[in-house]
């Protein structure tokens, strides 16, 4: 580990990328202050054993933004920052349905003004030489294209520099008022890049489905509200409506958000971060892995999702961060090692009363 008197500011710590990101960046040497929501976020960052292990001390400090809405939210929290790491921005999990009274509160507002705030701080701040924004797959391919319902010419890869046209509430779904967000956020961003004189280039990440172990969650309910809910939906026997067959393990997605802070990474461009998946083969895969959890019926086989594919270009991504994205594999025993250990000491029967919900979507 080499330390560096790099200060990185990063939001959305206490969530499932950022707080596998924060650690990544701990175990990398850097500075960090983390924006929380409340001191009561502090206790519970500094009360993890992975950050316990690091023994950062000094080295990660705290600002506490209640409000990432609010004009200047993040002002005062970036001072003397080198670096921004912005990831906070709502997601759907864990079948959650939001009403479509609050699509745009819930969704639209945190992921549009957020992110502006964090480019207007940045450049108010002066030091900042980067900032990393978290987008996503969602932000480049229509909505149409993933739900299977407008085919795409296999010739018309998906690449870093596709956008997805913007949309006007109200909604179909839950999920169609997240991947507008993520587009509007994206638009936002790069109007503001474009009129307003600023001294730091922008890297734009955009994973699939992010799966792997949740740094933040203490139970197994917890471990399923992030992108793991559809995998571990489906082993629980949850019927899936269409679902993009592309993702993207969690330590590959945390560790590109640090390796995207290198200045020899070029800057003023994004990155797509996944590979194509078919959901179903996770069940044939957590047979190989955990056997025992199919026969005492904690998890079943007969879950099934709607797979669909787009073809996407991710030829520049590991050529650019130098290492090979992890498979389906791997993803599904990070996913599952962490939630049967968490059932185990729970000590919980049955598999998922009052931990999933509806997992009918």
């Amino acid at each position: 580990m080499l330390i560096s008197d790099d200060l990185v500011f990063i939001t959305g710590a206490t969530g499932f990328v950022g707080s596998s990101t924060l650690l990544h960046l701990l175990g990398a040497g850097y500075r960090v202050r983390a924006a929380v929501r409340s001191k009561a976020e502090i206790a519970s960052i500094l009360a993890q054993p992975q950050i316990q292990a690091l023994s950062p001390g000094p080295r990660l400090t705290f600002a506490v933004v209640p409000d990432i809405t609010v004009a200047g939210a993040y002002d005062d929290a970036i001072e003397e920052a080198t670096h921004a790491i912005h990831i906070a921005s709502p997601t759907p999990s864990g079948g959650e349905v939001i009403p479509p009274e609050q699509h745009i509160p819930h969704f639209f507002s945190p992921a549009a003004w957020g992110t502006l705030n964090m480019l207007e701080a940045a450049n108010k701040a002066g030091t900042v030489r980067r900032v990393v924004i978290t987008s996503s797959i969602m932000a480049l391919a229509p909505l149409e294209e993933v739900e299977g319902t407008q085919p795409r010419s296999p010739e018309a890869a998906i690449t870093p520099k596709d956008r997805t046209a913007s949309t006007l509430g109200p909604w179909k779904s839950t999920f169609a008022a997240y991947a507008a967000s993520k587009v509007s956020a994206l638009r936002e961003a790069e109007t503001w890049l474009e009129n307003e004189k600023h001294g730091f280039d922008v890297v734009h990440l955009f994973p699939g489905f992010v799966l792997g172990r949740n740094e933040s969650a203490t139970t197994a309910a917890e471990a399923m509200r992030c992108t793991n809910s559809l995998l571990l939906g489906l082993l629980l026997g949850g019927q899936f409506g269409p679902r993009l067959g592309f993702a993207v393990h969690i330590d590959d997605v945390s560790r590109a958000h640090v390796e995207a802070l290198n200045p020899q990474l070029p800057g003023n461009r994004g990155f797509i971060l996944g590979q194509p998946v078919w959901w179903d083969d996770a069940i044939d895969i957590a047979k190989r892995v955990c056997p025992d959890a199919f026969e005492s019926r904690m998890f079943v086989d007969d879950g099934s999702v709607v797979t669909t594919h787009l073809p996407v270009d991710t030829s520049e991504t590991e050529v650019a961060f130098g290492f090979k994205l992890a498979n389906l594999e791997d993803m599904v025993k990070s996913v599952l090692g962490q939630f049967l250990t968490l059932r185990a000491a729970e000590g919980a029967q049955g598999a998922s009363t009052g931990v999933y919900g509806d997992m009918s979507a």
